[in-house]
């Protein structure tokens, strides 16, 4: 029986990994951060939490280590996979996704005509890190959550953003900094932010894993945003992108994941589409597996891409047949409010078991607190993400048609604070 270790499993974590662990070959193990570290990352101490690793699983043959999330638990996977020896995305390649500075480097050097204009920003220095134009997009070298990463339209705006970045940024960058300075000689710390050129068009997303240096696309799904905003209303498998369009997408992926040496794991790439100007960018690349969409492969092609990732974990080839799933197409669907509220009700265990009579196949995750404000979870700037619904259908209608039976079923209450 293999050994797997899981750092800093989520709840979809739990909830995935026990559903394709049915053939009882592999033992779980789960080691988390510790008192909160996503709400107070300035009190995360990873060096701690390595040696904490090695003192819990002393006796033990590690045979696999799997991480789902970017910051801090993936760099954490690497770091443990290369002490014991074990298949796993190498450090460097990590930290150059992880450090959107560093990876739109590699980017540029790989890929040129795929990386839009960027910028590093000093927000130490207000007045002479200002980037040469407006608007822009800016966000943290080392991004998370999308927290603090929005579009700036003028000076003002940028001073404003600026000085809240400045207070508020030390919960984030601390943990990376120590690890870039143990493990690279990248000089660029993540106190620092990157600024870029707007992109424009269809966004997408890429996955895919690379087996013994050989890569392997596994699909791309469509984002669809709330109009007018960056923040997500849904996401649907497969991507209805024109074909072609899609192989140059892959090429350039192709190109990208070599250039770095990315091996033994999974990865996303997102992308604009300019449909105008027929240029595909490069938004940013992930050096995981984008655990929202792995029930999605599960439906069309057959394959949960937790099943793809325990598998690369212990060294072992994927081995699945693609359209080989129930389902033509899946969608994530995100339930969001633009306006904080006040939780009254959530759905229950008993709402949650109706959807799945109607609808097997269904994913439901549910967040926040009953007498919590909206705002009170982890959140993006612009919005209040409490729910996901991923479905699966053989039309976009069917799937409509669903979701909507999926609200109906569940009962959510808010109270408006104005």
């Amino acid at each position: 029986m293999k050994n797997i270790v899981i750092i800093c499993p989520t709840n979809r974590d739990f909830r995935e990994i026990e559903k394709i662990s049915t053939e009882k070959q592999y033992r779980h193990y789960y080691i988390f951060y510790g008192q909160n570290p996503r709400e107070n990352l300035s009190a995360f101490d990873p060096i701690r939490f390595i040696e904490k690793f090695h003192r819990d699983f002393k006796g033990i043959s590690i045979d696999g280590i799997i991480a789902t999330h970017d910051y801090p638990s993936s760099i954490l996977a690497s770091i443990l996979s290369e002490k014991l020896g074990i298949r796993g995305v190498g450090i460097f390649p990590n930290l150059i996704c992880q450090h959107k500075y560093y990876g739109r480097i590699y980017q540029k050097r790989a890929v040129p005509d795929a990386v839009p204009e960027f910028f590093l920003v000093d927000p130490s220095d207000e007045k002479n890190g200002r980037p040469p134009y407006f608007p822009i997009f800016i966000k943290p070298v080392n991004s998370f959550f999308s927290i603090f990463a929005t579009r700036i339209n003028n000076l003002e705006d940028y001073i404003r953003f600026i000085r809240s970045f400045r207070k508020h940024n030390h919960k984030f960058s601390k943990p990376f900094n120590i690890l870039l300075k143990k493990y690279s000689d990248l000089e660029i710390n993540a106190d620092y932010l990157i600024a870029e050129k707007l992109l424009n068009g269809r966004q997408v997303t890429l996955e895919g894993y690379v087996h013994n240096k050989k890569i392997e696309i596994l699909g791309i799904t469509d984002s669809i945003m709330y109009p007018g905003t960056i923040s997500f209303k849904r996401f649907d498998y497969p991507s209805s992108l024109a074909i072609k369009i899609q192989v140059r997408i892959i090429e350039i992926t192709k190109s990208f994941i070599s250039s770095i040496g990315f091996d033994n794991g999974i990865f996303n790439i997102e992308f604009f589409y300019d449909r105008k100007e027929d240029k595909i960018k490069i938004i940013e690349a992930n050096p995981r597996m984008a655990s929202q969409f792995a029930d999605l492969m599960e439906k069309v092609e057959g394959i949960n891409t937790y099943k793809i990732q325990v598998d690369l974990s212990l060294g072992k080839k994927p081995r699945f047949k693609k359209n080989s799933g129930k389902f033509k197409y899946a969608t994530s669907f995100v339930l969001r409010s633009f306006e904080d509220k006040r939780i009254i009700r959530l759905p229950d265990r008993n709402d949650m078991e109706k959807v799945l009579n109607f609808f097997p196949e269904a994913r439901i995750e549910i967040y926040g607190k009953e007498g919590n404000l909206l705002s009170e979870q982890l959140q993006d700037m612009q919005s209040y993400r409490y729910g996901i619904i991923n479905l699966g259908g053989n039309s976009k209608q069917e799937l409509n048609d669903k979701f909507q039976q999926c609200i109906g079923l569940l009962k959510f209450d808010f109270k408006n604070l104005k």
